[in-house]
C-alpha cells in the first residue's frame, strides 16, 4: 500500500498551518494592544475633569495644546537627541561586536552569552550602576579622573553631560539585542559566497559592501527598529538615573507622559503623548523597512 499526501494537504501544512498556529497568540496580543490604543485615542480626544470618568469631546485641542507647551517642545527635542544618539552609537557597537562574535572560535562562544547580560539586567539596576559610575562626588569615573590629575566632571548635575550619560546608559542596556540580531544574520549567509568572491579577487571591503551588507538588509532594518522603539519608549533607566533633570535636560517624551498622567493627573494630554509616541514608532519602523527593502539581493 502506497502512502502519501495530496497536493492540497501539503499546501495546507506548508502555507496555512504556520499561520493557524500563531493566530491565537496574535489575536490575544493585538486584542490587548488594540484595546489600550483605542482607549488612548478616545481619551486624547476628550477633556476630563480631575478624577472624572466622563469628559467633553474636544477633538484635536489636546494635541494643539501640547505643541504650544514649552515643556513638551523641550521633551521632543530631548527625545530626538536621545534616540538618534542611541541608534547611531548602538548600531556601531552592534556591528563591531556582532562581527567579532561571529569570528570567535567554538571554544570562545561563551562570550556570545555574556553579551546579553546588560539586556537581562533590569532598567532600575542599570540606572543604579550608571549612577554609581558617574556620581559627581564619589563616582568611579571621577575617581579615575582625579587619579590622573584631571578635574572631576559634574556628570549628572549638568544638562548636556546628563543627557550624554543617559544616552550611554540606554545604549549599553539595549544594544545587546541588536547585536544578537545582526549575529543571527551573519550566521545564515552562505560561506560559499565569500569563497567565490575571494577567488574572483575581491578584497575585504568589497566583500563587506557587496555581500555582507546587502544580505544583512532585513536584519539591519530589524535592529534599527528595535533600537528606535526601545529608545522612544525608554523610561526605566532615565527616571531612576536623573528623573528628567537637571532642569528637564533629560526629560524625554515617555517621562513627560508619566508626569502628565501621575503628577498632574491629566490623562487626556498623557494619552495624546502616547499616541504621538506610537506614531513616531510606526513612522520610523516603516521608514527603515522601506529604506532596506531595495538593498535585498
Amino acid at each position: 500500500m502506497k502512502l502519501g499526501f495530496s497536493t492540497t494537504s501539503v499546501h495546507w501544512r506548508k502555507r496555512v498551518l504556520p499561520y493557524a498556529l500563531v493566530l491565537p497568540s496574535t489575536v490575544f496580543v493585538l486584542g490587548i494592544l488594540g484595546y489600550a490604543i483605542g482607549v488612548a485615542v478616545k481619551d486624547s480626544l476628550h477633556r476630563y475633569p480631575m478624577l472624572a470618568t466622563t469628559g467633553t469631546f474636544v477633538g484635536l485641542d489636546n494635541y494643539v495644546n501640547l505643541f504650544q507647551t514649552p515643556n513638551f517642545q523641550n521633551s521632543v527635542v530631548v527625545t530626538f537627541v536621545f534616540v538618534f544618539g542611541t541608534v547611531i552609537l548602538g548600531m556601531a557597537l552592534s556591528f563591531v561586536l556582532a562581527l567579532s562574535l561571529f569570528n570567535l572560535s567554538t571554544r570562545a562562544r561563551l562570550f556570545r552569552t555574556l553579551t546579553l547580560v546588560p539586556y537581562l539586567i533590569s532598567g532600575v539596576a542599570a540606572a543604579v550602576i550608571w549612577r554609581f559610575l558617574f556620581n559627581s562626588d564619589a563616582g568611579f569615573v571621577n575617581l579615575v579622573l582625579r587619579s590622573i590629575g584631571a578635574d572631576p566632571v559634574k556628570w549628572l548635575s549638568d544638562g548636556t553631560n546628563a543627557l550624554i550619560v543617559v544616552t550611554l546608559a540606554n545604549t549599553w542596556k539595549i544594544f545587546p539585542m541588536s547585536t544578537v540580531l545582526l549575529l543571527a544574520g551573519l550566521q545564515v549567509i552562505d560561506k560559499d559566497l565569500y569563497d567565490a568572491a575571494t577567488v574572483d579577487g575581491a578584497n575585504g571591503t568589497q566583500v563587506f559592501v557587496h555581500i555582507t551588507l546587502p544580505l544583512l538588509s532585513n536584519y539591519l532594518a530589524t535592529s534599527l527598529i528595535w533600537l528606535t522603539f526601545a529608545s522612544f519608549n525608554m523610561f526605566a533607566i532615565i527616571f531612576p538615573l536623573t528623573a528628567g533633570g537637571p532642569v528637564r535636560a533629560t526629560e524625554v517624551m515617555a517621562l513627560y507622559m508619566y508626569r502628565l498622567a501621575f503628577g498632574e493627573l491629566n490623562f487626556s494630554l498623557a494619552s495624546a503623548v502616547m499616541i504621538l509616541l506610537l506614531a513616531l514608532n510606526l513612522f520610523f519602523s516603516l521608514l527603515f523597512i522601506r529604506l532596506f527593502r531595495h538593498r535585498e539581493v
